[in-house]
């Protein structure tokens, strides 16, 4: 399949030639849920259904019913869910139900750019995993629960304990401690609806918003001009590898990244939901306001609500500085890994592409403290994004067999090469000419 190229050049105010997607896509930098999912409403163009491939279906009846909640088909509605449906189930029995609900046949090529091919590397893998998984399960153990309520346990200890000694160094501890929390919440919204997946809610965030940014957009369409999480903070941070970059975009993060990091993503959205909801009168997503919940808790043992509020704010500053310095290193971002604008692959098998957007840490991977609360075992995450991640690890040698199979060689990187590599990228003004791949030296 020949490599797809835009065929304009321009769009959202530069003149960078993406080669994922033809064109930007419409509400491009997409600054909340709301205006990627009617844009991708509109550039999917299929009506009131769902699409599958080259398949309409009608899924408003199953909503109810869908074993992994009915949030999942309300918000897609009128999109293509390919790559989430794939990616989100590994056996066959999600296929044979969705016979139930078929419309018609649709020949319009899909707006996404990648394939699922039986013979490709992404379903062989997939069919590769379905005895082991159906063996171990894809559920969380003992283990991941015990470390997600843990950290909440411990959370909501330094928080009271912060308040009754008017510590703002328990407070700061607290906050990164709530970061831990909130990024091992990250695999818990992944799977079907749970409780757990609430402490997400904890933050100036919502799982709700979560699942629509980070599940439907940065998973599956990654470091494209379709992932939210590469257009959202445009044009303060600019991963894309535009040649009319300012010296600022390309630098500037270096100084005042810290400022702003404080007011990064839960924050972001949280602030996007009330303007929805104030302005627009638009209802703010289920649990848009916990993370006040804290705050009540604090006023209870402080000495006064004046008091309550500073420490409540240096918590939630701290919280967001460390949650977004793991976020932004975890493992998309250097000149060696693929941004919309580089070469892509010639095969666009989504699993080959997902290989190219993903790189590992060595010093995550194996521990699963580490793997939860860092976004560790990324790969095979992004592959299997409803696995649990204690089960990651298991599927490591059958993953390798794979990559062997197809001559991908499969490497990781240290951590500090990432964190350089993101400052590298955002400077980047020159698209890669050659696919990333992956190489077999190890970074």
């Amino acid at each position: 399949m020949p490599l797809r190229q835009s065929d304009r050049q321009g769009g959202a105010g530069t003149n960078l030639k993406l080669t994922a997607y033809k064109k930007f896509p419409t509400n491009y930098p997409h600054r909340n849920t709301d205006l990627w999912l009617s844009g991708k409403r509109i550039d999917d163009n299929i009506g009131p259904y769902w699409r599958i491939h080259n398949k309409l279906y009608d899924l408003t009846d199953f909503a109810d019913r869908h074993p992994g909640g009915k949030m999942w088909i309300e918000v897609t509605k009128g999109t293509d869910i390919t790559e989430a449906f794939e990616s989100a189930h590994i056996s066959g029995n999600a296929e044979k139900l969705l016979k139930k609900f078929f419309v018609k046949d649709i020949s319009t090529p899909r707006n996404s750019p990648y394939t699922f091919h039986e013979d490709g590397f992404y379903k062989t893998f997939k069919r590769k995993v379905q005895p082991i998984l159906k063996e171990i399960g894809t559920g969380p153990p003992w283990k991941s629960l015990l470390i997600q309520d843990g950290l909440t346990l411990a959370f909501v200890g330094l928080t009271i304990a912060s308040s009754v000694l008017s510590s703002f160094t328990l407070a700061a501890f607290a906050g990164a401690i709530l970061s831990l929390v909130i990024s091992c919440a990250h695999n818990f919204f992944h799977q079907r609806d749970n409780w757990r997946m609430h402490y997400f809610d904890l933050s100036f965030a919502t799982a709700y918003d979560w699942r629509v940014t980070h599940a439907l957009s940065h998973h599956l369409y990654t470091n494209t001009a379709n992932d939210i999480e590469i257009s959202i903070f445009v044009p303060l941070w600019e991963y894309l590898p535009k040649p009319d970059k300012t010296l600022l975009q390309r630098y500037g993060t270096i100084i005042y990244e810290f400022a702003l990091l404080p007011l990064g993503p839960p924050f972001h959205h949280h602030m996007q939901n009330i303007y929805a909801a104030y302005v627009k009168g638009r209802a703010p997503p289920p649990g848009e306001f916990a993370q006040y919940s804290v705050l009540f808790v604090m006023a209870i043992f402080s000495q006064s609500f004046w008091l309550a509020l500073r420490l409540f704010v240096a918590l939630h500053v701290t919280a967001h500085l460390v949650f977004s310095f793991i976020g932004l290193t975890a493992a998309h971002h250097h000149p060696d890994i693929f941004h919309d604008g580089d070469k892509m692959r010639d095969d666009p098998d989504w699993g080959l592409c997902q290989l190219d957007a993903v790189r590992d840490r060595t010093e995550v991977t194996g521990n699963l403290l580490m793997v939860l609360t860092t976004f560790g075992d990324h790969t095979l995450h992004h592959l299997l994004p409803t696995v649990d991640h204690s089960k990651l690890s298991s599927l490591y040698p059958v993953f390798l067999e794979t990559c062997k199979e197809f001559n991908v060689p499969f490497s990781f990187m240290s951590w500090q090469t990432l964190f350089t590599g993101r400052y590298l990228q955002m400077a980047n003004i020159t698209p890669n000419p050659n696919h990333p791949g992956y190489k077999a030296k190890v970074s």
